[in-house]
């Protein structure tokens, strides 16, 4: 449930449940993510699928040593 208070006829303060809070930020959280990678991707830093995964397994085995 939301809780909108406020002052002199206007929105001034919103109270959440903390279950809606926890889930917008979250879904702020992923947009801020998908927008760093699509700044990424026109800037021309990518690399192949392939390459990355490489190196993401070569950086686990590594921890496990």
């Amino acid at each position: 449930k939301t809780v909108i208070i406020t002052k002199n006829g206007r929105g001034y303060t919103v109270v959440i449940g903390l279950q809606d809070y926890r889930q917008l930020t979250a879904e702020l959280e992923l947009l801020r993510t998908l927008a760093e990678a699509h700044d990424d991707v026109e800037q021309g830093r990518v690399s192949p699928i392939k390459e990355t995964f490489d190196d993401i397994r070569k950086a686990l085995l590594s921890r496990e040593e």
